[in-house]
């Protein structure tokens, strides 16, 4: 039965936020039992993409986003305590639903005795035990055999199952003295990942000649490269696991009439397997499963509270926090990562840290005084974080074909016929490979290439020799600091203002940046009733986060070069540190005719082939060697490269602003109008500054094209013939600064409805946009224009322009044959997601072939399909004996099995829309199912990633 506990509307609240209680959290439909769901029950809040293309911030983490801002600059708090990961960004264990009491989401305005967050908050507070002994045994089943198949699901890949149960148990240990309550929850599930149907079409007729016999289709075709190259074959039946064991003991002693004490204990161990595999990795292409990884993780928190009530009108509340969190995330194998941009990935991925441990020590005391019409707040916080972090990098090699073909078959590399950079001499013929990263152990001394780096073995079981782990780790421990007072002012009973101010500092972080103690955050919020039924809301803040400290992980562990014949980068601007030398030895498949003995010397570069022809594949044993070894090719050209973090970087900050009117029609039902103003500032952006000199614009599209920045004489001159700039000689240099900015403005309506007791509403609509000059922290986030970084202003990843979401729940009335069911549903609609369009290859000469886009479109011009959604839970309360209940529930997800389409392939093929053959205009394609696709690259537009299709849920649960 629906209760409320809450006035419709609440006068003296000032920040624009929303309580999900008890009654919510037992009733709704939620797939997978996660909070984030039902954060995002409230306007203003979407799922998270920043992170897209980037495994760095825990792909096992559903991440939100608050007001249009990065998902990983927002705060969780459990209890009070401290929820978020320094190292990532990502959210801790967070209960089980059964065990939680209610989420409060704090979209904008919140006081300033929160602190650490730019974007928003959410609040979970535990369940507490009583005089009366209470407890559950309860169990939810999900199975594929009553589950529609995904529209990418392909014959034999359609498994699922997923099982969620557990216990809780609460009550006395002492009558009115000392309460206990203590939940289990655990999960096993397996699933089949999906994968791009191009995997089973068949192989390209250009380059169906050139392969083996029996070879049919692009899986067979990728595996035939594999096996020449000596590296195992891709296993398409792995399935991807997800287990879980989630324990909580709380306990609240009630030390005399003035003190309380709680302490709570949580502890989760999860095993993830063969994560990553049909997902987005860095890069952009969709994981097979040699580039899976295995997550296996623990993470503990012990809370302490104590309220202590020194007078009637003054309160004090004392917090401790001890937490810990052990997380690796090995790769599944060794193998090097075979990329072909925004599309397929293979092998030892680098876009993620291989492991990190965190362990915190919060402290935090707030005074609560209440004198006259003000209730004042003042208060401490501060946390001791250690991290360590292993993070390898390219080990053991990070290998780009700008196209599937030049994977599969190697070709000549003519650029004015075909994209296949790095251009080389036109006399020369080798394989289509844009760019070699090569990482290799380097320990503690300067890195030296002309010496080999301990052997790899050839079985491809890991990336690096586990003795050599101590190469690529780093470690920082680092402290925050956070004073706030704040005070609610109520005027009159119809006027409050609440005002107050934060002071927010890290210390600590010296090895990395400078510190930054310039964080001072003011708040002001009102709120203003006319009249018993009206309230008027209005507040403007500052907001300062944490410093983003994912790239700080990369750019530790890297040390000093020595590479002969190249001059030494001592400016801090461009930095001294490196990780990994990036390589591009060529060729690698060596397209030759082999001689009688059947093999070809891999560094005798033949005539050029006649057009339309190429060779069989042939596998280079110096490339095999190198990867392995570390011993040079004769031949090998290499290039300085590595990244670092602007030392002078500021902590991101927004400014928020808002307004709203809430109003009270009739006896249960609210509406409200509001308008919300987000900013954000200093965050974190990259570039590469090891981009050659500019030379010209690309006719047509105007795009700047760079030079190689080294020339190599045997190459000859620039533009002329036999050579000229050394191909790929530039290695990328990627320098992250805090440059970046977005702005999010919104409009939302809001409507709640409590009709007596047995029928709850809240339905809400956001019509929104949100601008911002750069995503995060990967490869395709670096600048078209090292230039005209202002022109990468344009539409986020965040931005959803229309959200529709609503969510009720429904008693039947006290009646025969229908008492006790209970109806409940959520329904999602949602604008497309935009996308960026490709170009596929490196054609303006920066080093990077992931982001160059095509001719001069923006980022997210390219709109995916929308989101339309309707879960419902239909449930029955069966009374077998006072206390006893069971409650029988079944949960249908997606009822209506409409494809939501999550990603699409947006690779181009292509640097411009204009026939290479007729010079005119091709259409420019706009949106998913638009007819209009690539002529050079036919998966463009085509899903690559899918939202769940229906599903059903059966559950049971025991309450007594």
């Amino acid at each position: 039965m629906v209760t409320s506990e809450t006035p419709v509307i609440e006068p003296t609240r000032t920040e624009i936020s929303q309580v999900v209680d008890t009654q919510q959290i037992n009733a709704l439909p939620i797939s997978g039992r996660l909070f984030t769901d039902f954060a995002l029950l409230s306007p203003n809040v979407s799922v998270g993409h920043t992170s897209a293309q980037s495994p760095f911030t825990d792909p096992n983490v559903i991440r939100i986003s608050f007001g249009g801002q990065r998902d990983l600059n927002n705060a969780v708090t459990v209890d009070g305590a401290d929820n978020i990961l320094a190292a990532n960004g990502s959210q801790r264990a967070t209960p089980s639903q059964e065990a939680v009491s209610e989420f409060r989401v704090v979209n904008n305005g919140f006081g300033a005795e929160y602190g650490r967050a730019l974007g928003g908050i959410v609040n979970i507070v535990t369940k507490s035990g009583t005089n009366e002994l209470h407890g559950s045994v309860y169990d939810y089943l999900q199975n594929s055999a009553t589950n529609t198949r995904s529209l990418l699901t392909l014959p034999g890949f359609n498994t699922f199952r997923q099982n969620q149960f557990g216990a809780t148990l609460g009550g006395p240990i002492k009558k009115d003295k000392t309460f206990y309550f203590a939940n289990y929850e655990g999960q096993r599930r397996a699933q089949s990942p999906t994968y791009p149907g191009l995997l089973f079409a068949p192989v390209d007729a250009s380059v169906a000649p050139f392969l083996p016999t029996g070879v049919i289709t692009n899986l067979d075709a990728i595996n035939a490269v594999k096996k020449d190259m000596g590296i195992p074959e891709e296993n398409l039946s792995v399935l991807k696991i997800a287990d879980t064991d989630n324990a909580l003991l709380k306990i609240d002693h009630q030390l005399n009439k003035d003190n309380r004490l709680t302490v709570r204990y949580s502890i989760l161990d999860a095993r993830n397997l063969h994560q990553m595999v049909g997902e987005t990795l860095d890069g952009g292409g969709i994981g097979l499963p040699s580039a899976g990884r295995n997550g296996l993780a623990r993470d503990e928190a012990l809370v302490g509270t104590w309220n202590s009530q020194i007078s009637p009108t003054l309160v004090n509340s004392f917090l401790g926090q001890w937490a810990r969190r052990n997380y690796g995330f090995i790769g599944v194998t060794g193998q090097p990562n075979l990329d072909v941009p925004n599309l397929l990935a293979f092998g030892h991925n680098f876009g993620a840290f291989e492991r990190y441990n965190e362990s915190r020590m919060q402290l935090s005391d707030t005074v609560s005084s209440i004198k006259g019409k003000h209730y004042a707040k003042f208060g401490l916080d501060t946390n001791y974080v250690r991290n360590f972090v292993i993070w390898p990098g390219f080990t053991p090699s990070r290998d780009v074909f700008p196209s599937l073909d030049d994977l599969l078959v190697s070709g000549p590399s003519n650029w004015n016929t075909a994209a296949c950079p790095p251009p080389l001499p036109p006399v020369f013929t080798a394989p289509c490979i844009a760019a070699f990263f090569w990482g290799a152990p380097i320990g503690a001394g300067p890195f030296d290439p002309t010496k080999p780096s301990p052997p790899l073995g050839t079985t491809w079981q890991n990336a690096f020799r586990p003795d050599q782990a101590h190469n690529f780790f780093f470690t920082l421990n680092h402290s925050y600091w956070g004073f706030f007072a704040q005070d609610q002012w109520r005027i009159t009973p119809r006027f409050t203002l609440n005002y107050g101010a934060r002071y927010d500092f890290e210390s600590g972080l010296g090895a990395v940046v400078n510190e930054d103690h310039h964080d001072f955050a003011p708040r002001i919020g009102l709120s203003y009733s006319p009249d018993p039924k009206t309230v008027v809301r209005a507040g403007y803040g500052m907001f300062y986060d944490r410093y983003t400290m994912t790239f700080f992980f990369v750019s530790g562990p890297q040390r000093p070069p020595v590479i002969p014949g190249l001059p030494r980068n001592t400016n801090q601007t461009t930095g001294t540190w490196l990780l990994n030398s990036m390589f591009i030895p060529f060729p690698l498949l060596v397209p030759c005719t082999p001689n009688a003995g059947g093999s070809c010397n891999p560094f005798n570069f033949p005539s050029a082939l006649p057009p339309g022809t190429a060779p069989p594949p042939v596998l280079d044993t110096a490339f095999e060697n190198l990867i392995t070894s570390g011993s040079f090719p004769a031949n090998a050209l290499w290039a300085q490269g590595g990244s670092v973090v602007d030392r002078n970087q500021r902590n991101p900050y927004s400014e928020q602003s808002s307004l709203e009117i809430d109003r009270e029609i009739g006896k249960g039902l609210s509406v409200s109008a509001g308008y919300l103003f987000v900013a954000a500032h200093h965050l974190n952006r990259p570039i590469d500054l090891n981009v050659g000199p500019h030379i010209g614009t690309q006719t047509g599209t105007n795009k700047d094209i760079y030079a190689f920045a080294l020339n190599v004489p045997s190459f000859g001159s620039a533009g002329t013939a036999p050579g000229g700039a050394a191909p790929g000689t530039n290695g990328i240099f990627y320098y992250t600064d805090a440059s970046g900015n977005s702005v999010h403005h919104a409009l939302t309506l809001q409507a709640m409805e409590r009709a007596g007791k047995y029928f709850r509403l809240n339905a809400s609509y956001t019509f929104a946009k949100t601008l911002d000059d750069g995503k995060f922290l990967v490869f395709v986030d670096t600048p078209q224009s090292n230039d005209q970084r202002s022109l990468e202003r344009a539409v986020s990843n965040q931005n959803v322009r229309h959200r529709f979401i609503a969510n009720f729940v429904a008693d039947a009335p006290d009646k025969p044959y229908v008492r006790d069911f209970q109806f409940s549903s959520i329904v999602t609609v949602q604008s497309p997601r935009g996308f960026t369009v490709f170009a596929g290859a490196d054609f303006w000469n920066t080093g990077n072939p992931v982001n160059p886009r095509v001719d001069q479109l923006a980022r997210n011009t390219y709109l995916g399909g929308p989101l339309r959604t309707v879960d419902i839970r239909l449930s029955r309360m069966i009374h077998l004996g006072e206390p006893k209940q069971l409650q029988l529930s079944v949960d249908s997800f997606n009822l209506l099995n409409r494809a939501n389409v999550d990603e699409v392939f947006t690779t181009y093929g292509f640097f411009d829309f204009l026939n290479p053959v007729t010079g005119q205009p091709l259409p420019v394609p706009k949106h998913y199912k638009d007819g209009l696709g690539s002529p050079f690259d036919p998966s463009f537009g085509a899903p690559r990633t899918m939202l769940n299709p229906r599903q059903f849920q059966f559950a049971a649960k025991l309450a007594f």
